[in-house]
């Protein structure tokens, strides 16, 4: 019998391991494991940014309504077991395993993606533990990912910003529609991007679905320091900031909100406002502006394209009052560099770059040649590791400076593997 390590290697060597977009296979085995009815309904959650921090604030508030959540998202940070949880908690290694081992019996000859075994693997897990909803995090797109072989009750995009263009089209009106897609007829698709390409509506329009679109029929009104008054169809009402911090958070805690409102009137699944304000504050999620040390302060986020770095770009305006701001940075070479660059370059005083590892890894020269484009006058530092980088800009701060280190996933692992949660 494998081990969840062993298998996980195991499916990282075979060479159907790349991206195979298409829903025919995995569809296929879904079919032979009885998994493609399922006993619960399901919000998809998809779009470019944003995704992570819905799907957590989702599970917080269903769970404080006392309902048992399943929640898949990806990628992982620290350990795989992030990928399937259940009420925010990740699922043990024997749950995971009895769940590839029963795919592997499923599937045959039919190849599966990693990605594909994880989502699989998450649904039969959830079908096991009797969970009452499931919340279901897009990888890539929507249209072609595995998640979209299961009919959602709710839709969720999130928002649309330039990225996998590779995949998913070269300008936002085509990445809309591949994310749109998960959209189901007769049920509701919630966009919280503000000012979203005319591609959600259109693929909406031609599924049949209803949408129900932020600035249009849900929206944050003026706040005050701790809460924020959300104006939907249900009315209005106000909530407490939500625990994930970054102003960006506010217009995922209004689609959260609206989902759940759309979910109440359509399902047996019911949160009550005590459970959602409960959900809000109660919220965590690793990755996402969150403090790994204290002395001096660290900030990890996992942004990497041009959108969540305006994001970043925002909370580090808000928050720099004095004290220079220290950069952690690598990135991988599919992501574009320069608009993540030229977001964030105003509010970076020193860049502590290292590559990463891996063939997707963007080499340190290509790095460096773009920071000097954007802002010849950029202050560079360059390490062999991420280690030695950290050390380099922590050992730099003086008093009231701080550390950012973001434009990967594989960066905040990194960063929170050295610092220890303990420190705080």
């Amino acid at each position: 019998m494998k081990t969840l390590a062993e298998w996980l290697v195991w499916q990282e060597s075979q060479p159907r391991a790349a991206i195979q977009l298409g829903l025919e296979r995995v569809a296929q085995v879904a079919a032979r494991m009885g998994l493609l009815s399922l006993p619960f309904p399901v919000i998809t959650v998809a779009g470019t940014n944003g995704k992570g921090s819905t799907c957590a604030m989702l599970t917080a508030c269903l769970s404080a309504a006392g309902y048992k959540v399943g929640t898949y998202t990806s990628p992982h940070i620290q350990a795989y077991n992030e990928r399937i949880a259940l009420n925010s908690i990740p699922a043990v290694d024997g749950l995971i395993v009895q769940a590839f081992e029963a795919i592997e019996v499923a599937r045959g000859d039919i190849n599966l993606t990693y990605f594909e075994f994880g989502t699989l693997a998450a649904v039969y897990c959830f079908v096991q533990q009797q969970v009452d909803i499931a919340v279901l995090e897009v990888g890539l797109g929507g249209r072609l990912d595995a998640v979209n072989i299961w009919d959602a009750e709710v839709a969720i995009v999130t928002s649309i910003g330039i990225d996998h263009i590779e995949w998913l089209g070269p300008d936002r009106e085509s990445i809309g529609a591949e994310k749109a897609a998960i959209a189901r007829k007769g049920k509701y698709l919630i966009s919280g991007d503000p000012n979203p390409p005319v591609s959600i509506q259109n693929i909406a329009d031609t599924k049949g679905a209803l949408v129900l679109q932020y600035g249009i029929d849900f929206k944050i009104l003026p706040t005050t320091e701790h809460r924020f008054t959300l104006k939907n169809l249900d009315g209005i009402a106000t909530y407490p900031y939500p625990a994930l911090v970054g102003e960006v958070q506010l217009n995922n805690a209004a689609v959260v909100i609206t989902a759940l409102q759309v979910l109440a009137h359509t399902t047996v699944i019911k949160v009550d406002p005590e459970s959602i304000s409960l959900g809000l504050q109660q919220v965590k999620l690793m990755g996402r502006l969150q403090q790994a040390y204290n002395d001096p302060p660290v900030w990890v986020d996992v942004a990497h394209n041009g959108h969540a770095a305006q994001s970043l770009a925002s909370w580090l305006n808000a928050v720099k009052k004095e004290g220079q701001t220290h950069a952690v940075f690598s990135i991988l070479a599919d992501k574009d560099l320069a608009e993540v660059v030229a977001n964030l370059n105003k509010v970076i005083d020193t860049w502590h770059i290292f590559t990463l590892t891996g063939v997707r890894a963007l080499p340190m020269n290509e790095i460096v040649s773009t920071l000097k484009k954007i802002n010849p006058d950029a202050v560079i530092y360059q390490y062999s590791d991420l280690f030695l980088a950290l050390n380099g800009a922590m050992d730099q701060c003086k008093i009231l400076d701080k550390v950012v280190a973001f434009g990967s996933f594989l960066v905040v692992s990194g960063v929170l593997k050295h610092l220890s949660p303990s420190t705080l």
